[in-house]
Formats: C-alpha cells, sequence, structure tokens
C-alpha cells in the first residue's frame, strides 16, 4: 500500500492552493535534495469535514464526500482524486 502522493500529484496540489505538505521523504529532488510528499492523514486532514466515508471492499478502496465516490486500488490516490474534484468544484 502506497502511503503517500507521487511528485507528480503533489505538484498539481500545491498548483491548486493546497499548503505545502508537512511529510518528507526520501526521494531525490536536485542534488539529493529530499523531497516533501502529502501522507494519507494529511489528505484526510484537507478534506475534514467534507469526508462522509472511506471504505475498503476486494482490493477498492472507495473514499465518499460531498455525495462524491472516488474509487482507487491505492487510498492515496483514490484521497488525492477527491481532494483534486473537491478543489475544482470550490467545495475545499
Amino acid at each position: 500500500m502506497k502511503h503517500y502522493t507521487t511528485s507528480e500529484q503533489t505538484a498539481k496540489l500545491i498548483k491548486q492552493g493546497l499548503p505545502q505538505p508537512r511529510t518528507k521523504i526520501p526521494f531525490e529532488v536536485a542534488n539529493d535534495e529530499l523531497g516533501y510528499t502529502y501522507s494519507i492523514g494529511e489528505l484526510i486532514d484537507v478534506l475534514g469535514v467534507h469526508l462522509s466515508s472511506i471504505y475498503y471492499i476486494g482490493i477498492v478502496w472507495f473514499v465518499n464526500a460531498e455525495g462524491i465516490e472516488r474509487r482507487r486500488e491505492e487510498l492515496i490516490d483514490a484521497l488525492y482524486d477527491m481532494v483534486v474534484k473537491l478543489k475544482e468544484e470550490g467545495v475545499i
């Protein structure tokens, strides 16, 4: 199970106006510099009161918020999709 957003996902979330992530993980950005990325917990915090449920069936995670559902094999990806969707709709 992945616990962190990819560098591409992180860049998109920052571009959409999320605050800088707090989690530092060991991936090279430039000259052995460590990059920052969002964790599962940070994305749950971003969704906050809008998040209604998270559950797992078979091999798929389901994330529900504001009457919208996102499904992915990785929880971090389902949370990312939900944050992007709610940012695009102006909910968060």
